[in-house]
């Protein structure tokens, strides 16, 4: 019972932090790094589900509450770590933004552990704290890959 609650407590104020923010980029941006987080996450999910590493709530269920993880917790965090990123800022400035959200990540993996609505088997907090600065970069990447597809369309 207490995992629901402080997850349905993560949910509104990743959300209402996410929607209230002052906005810096498009909100085609927004969509399309949302969907692109979304598609790693199942991605590395399928690998982890097959190995029995971690997963949310009860293993080999999808359930509604692990929908309320995935839509109500991974977007908002990609809109504010995309939308607060130094962009014009040095890339020591650019390295330890994504530092100090990697270390941000993995302390509330480490909460979501303890809360009872994340379980690892066969993976660490270690494993993850070495992953995130990885999805963060590939998050960075690919928005500016989508910000130059979008000039290239601009262009024909």
């Amino acid at each position: 019972m207490i995992a629901i609650v402080i997850l349905y407590i993560s949910v509104i104020i990743f959300n209402l932090i996410a929607l209230r923010m002052k906005k810096k980029l498009e909100w085609i941006d927004y969509y399309a790094s949302i969907f692109f987080g979304l598609f790693a996450a199942e991605l590395a999910d399928r690998f982890t589900d097959k190995y029995d590493m971690y997963g949310f709530f009860n293993p080999y269920f999808i359930e509604v509450k692990t929908l309320w993880v995935l839509l109500g917790i991974y977007p908002a965090a990609t809109m504010m770590i995309i939308n607060w990123y130094p962009y014009s800022r040095s890339w020591i400035k650019k390295i330890f933004y994504i530092i100090g959200w990697s270390i941000f990540s993995t302390f509330y993996e480490y909460l979501s552990l303890k809360a009872g609505f994340l379980y690892h088997h066969k993976w660490n907090l270690w494993y993850s704290a070495f992953s995130y600065p990885f999805l963060y970069a590939m998050l960075f990447l690919n928005l500016r890959f989508f910000h130059w597809l979008k000039e290239k369309g601009k262009q024909e």
